[in-house]
């Protein structure tokens, strides 16, 4: 029977080999990139050492990777709040941004493109009636994080809003059945959904949502009836907010 100190000490070889192996790899491909024979005379993805590098390294920002050990995966909110109150040159937009993206790819473990690809952009609009709310731009990417990232991310998005002193998101009518006809749109001419929400499930998830889930235009198709909103960019199909809410 194997002794839990002669595993340690195979557990540790094993490290041990792992690593040398790995510099042996990545001293081969910087000797190759060092030819100029490719776009990049550097190796882009380097090797991190744990989620935290592994996040920062992906999208940062600077120095985050220590700000996650130190708090831990768990409390996102507490890293969200140092992104936030970092004066880094960043106007709020960017931070808010920033935040979002760094948030995702902690709860996806740096792993999927839903972090870097998936999330647009970030930015504060204005409601009918004069107040501001909080939209954040989905793009196709981000059905790689699986429905849980994606509904996290809105839910990232809402604390934030919080904490900015931002109010809801309040929907037009006109706005809510735009997503109830872009969604089956998508569906019918895009690409079939998984999981295809009712009409009214669609209604009442878009009119108490706080954070207005936006998109890029990343289709083809357009919506036949409700065109030329004012605070819809496109008439054309945003498959990132339709990932989001199926």
């Amino acid at each position: 029977m194997t002794s839990a100190a002669e595993l340690d000490s195979g557990t540790i070889a094993y490290v041990k080999k792992l690593k040398e192996d790995i510099d042996l790899a990545y001293s081969l491909a910087r000797e190759c990139r060092a030819r100029n024979l490719d776009p990049s005379g550097e190796v882009e993805a380097l090797p991190a050492g744990d989620i935290a590098d592994r996040v920062e390294g992906r999208v940062g920002p600077p120095g985050i990777a220590l700000k996650i050990r130190e708090f831990g995966r768990d409390r996102i909110t507490d890293i969200v709040d140092f992104i936030l109150d970092a004066d880094e040159g960043q106007d709020q937009q960017e931070r808010i941004l920033q935040a979002l993206r760094t948030a995702l790819d902690i709860l996806t473990e740096g792993v999927v493109a839903a972090s870097l690809e998936g999330i647009s952009d970030a930015k504060i609009n204005v409601n009918p009636d004069g107040s501001h709310y909080l939209s954040i731009y989905f793009a196709g990417p981000i059905r790689s994080a699986g429905g849980t990232g994606q509904g996290m991310a809105v839910l990232v998005g809402d604390y934030i809003r919080t904490k900015l002193g931002l109010q809801n998101y309040r929907a037009t009518e006109d706005e809510i059945e735009r997503y109830v006809e872009e969604i089956k749109r998508y569906d019918e001419r895009a690409s079939r959904l998984q999981y295809l929400p009712t009409d009214d499930d669609i209604r009442i998830i878009v009119r108490n949502n706080p954070v207005c889930v936006d998109g890029d235009p990343t289709e083809d198709v357009e919506v036949p009836i409700h065109r030329d909103l004012p605070r819809i960019e496109s008439n054309r199909v945003r498959g990132g907010d339709v990932s989001c809410y199926c």
